[in-house]
């Protein structure tokens, strides 16, 4: 698990996500970060709020997909 999969977590279950795959969340916000250690704390969380509105807007196959090109894999 990477050292984001816990904090996405926190974030998804502040937001009433428990559902949403962390993977996915840190795929989408790979796709516009390459690396997420530069993001504040508030940052990261926008990010993750954002990533979600992704999701839903893809399907669960493309969502799939984008984590297993990053190695994400649940």
């Amino acid at each position: 698990m990477s050292i984001y999969r816990q904090r996405i977590r926190e974030i998804l279950a502040a937001q009433g996500r428990i559902g949403t795959d962390p993977a996915h969340v840190e795929a989408w916000m790979r796709l516009e970060h390459g690396t997420l250690d530069g993001l504040s704390a508030a940052q990261f969380a926008r990010e993750v709020s954002a990533a979600v509105e992704c999701i839903e807007a893809s399907t669960p196959d493309e969502n799939r997909r984008l984590a297993d090109s990053y190695g994400l894999s649940s």
